[in-house]
């Protein structure tokens, strides 16, 4: 029985084995597909190596035997300190995706000091052959009797990675609201799918973190169980985030932000002067009568930018006027115009042959959904519902 149970538990491991291999497979796939993009980015080496890291994390373990660690016991303690890159990498991935000015400078080496303060002590302090000494078999599970500062790592380890989530989440609120006041379309800048995979991942990782507490403290789960739980879940995180990371483009780039912006324009009146309630008054009427008679809200690619060069405002002197006089954000300002474009636009008989979705386009919206949610925000119907109720 002992040996047919053996055997299953091998068949099974080497099941489990595979799916490893085929996520660090995939994890250097993707590092390349990455790193040869077009247009790379900060944020896009900030992933590659990430991925290249985590692609060996996950290969290293499905090669390895027990022999491995048994005669290299330093690898051990390899597999828990890598633990505390994963936090520091996702901060640099988001900082560096929604901040175009980002530099990897002093900031990072204190994101990599617990690493290497852990890595130092694990050096001179509580070598890789103690964790084998410490380590006996209670009831075929195992139970470690570990030092106090090793056991306070593990708990800095435990609580790193939900720390960088809260603190990337932040980043991103912060991100929303600053493409809201630049950008008039928000596809693929918004980065919810970085912001639900993200919660995913610590709902995943408390988990984890759950059920190997449970192991040491009350002996419940077996090793292998936790272990490879660990594995498995770096392996689906590799895929979500090599995927989606893929198809990310750079959210600020040069394109987005014309020259005559970059350096300030010396025939922009009061330029790098603080603005007064006669120039605002005098900038308002100058953006209204601009927003009227050109209509730049056409554009679907219209940023804050790229509008206060054609009215020769600062950006945050265009920005401030829209929030105090308007009552929005430039994403709402612009929008706000689309919608009433499309309202005019949709009576309009030499549009009838027009589908909704058309009109919406040649309004200057570049997404259905995001039409569809606007509209409905403004109005308190669907286009088709608000169209049958004109009709009727």
């Amino acid at each position: 029985m002992n040996f047919n149970g053996s055997l299953y538990f091998n068949m099974d491991q080497q099941f489990i084995d595979k799916i490893l291999l085929i996520g660090a497979t995939l994890a250097f796939f993707l590092a390349t597909l990455l790193l040869k993009k077009k247009g790379k980015a900060l944020h896009d080496y900030f992933i590659s190596a990430w991925l290249i890291l985590l692609g060996l994390y996950v290969s290293l373990y499905s090669f390895s035997t027990a022999d491995l660690f048994i005669y290299n016991p330093w690898i051990i303690n390899f597999y828990i300190s890598i633990l505390f890159l994963n936090g520091p990498f996702l901060f640099g991935y988001i900082k560096a995706l929604t901040n175009s000015d980002y530099k990897i400078g002093k900031e990072m080496f204190w994101h990599l000091l617990p690493f290497i303060i852990f890595n130092l002590y694990l050096i001179f302090f509580f070598p890789a052959k103690d964790i084998l000494k410490n380590a006996c078999s209670v009831h075929g599970v195992s139970k470690f009797e570990l030092p106090l500062p090793y056991f306070i790592f593990l708990i800095l380890i435990a609580f790193s990675v939900p720390f960088y989530i809260c603190w990337s989440i932040t980043l991103l609120r912060k991100h929303r609201k600053i493409i809201s006041d630049n950008f008039s379309s928000l596809e693929k800048r918004t980065l919810t799918w970085l912001r639900n995979l993200i919660s995913i991942l610590g709902i995943v990782w408390t988990i984890l973190v759950s059920i190997i507490f449970i192991h040491h403290v009350l002996l419940l789960f077996s090793d292998s169980f936790c272990i490879n739980g660990l594995f498995l879940t770096l392996s689906a995180f590799i895929i979500m985030v090599g995927y989606f990371g893929l198809h990310q483009p750079a959210i600020f780039t040069s394109q987005n932000i014309p020259s005559p912006i970059v350096v300030i324009n010396k025939d922009m009146p009061y330029s790098g002067s603080s603005l007064k309630v006669d120039d605002m008054q005098q900038y308002l009427a100058i953006l209204n009568d601009y927003m009227k008679c050109e209509k730049p809200y056409l554009n679907n690619q219209l940023t804050l930018y790229y509008l206060a060069a054609e009215v020769k405002i600062l950006p945050h002197h265009l920005s401030r006027i829209i929030n105090e006089h308007h009552k929005q954000n430039f994403f709402d300002f612009i929008n706000q115009y689309r919608v009433d474009e499309f309202i005019k636009r949709m009576s309009d008989p030499q549009f009838r042959n027009y589908s909704l979705l058309a009109i919406a386009f040649d309004c200057g919206f570049n997404s259905k959904t995001t039409f569809n949610r606007y509209f409905k925000k403004v109005t308190g119907f669907t286009p088709s519902e608000y169209k049958n109720k004109s009709d009727s």
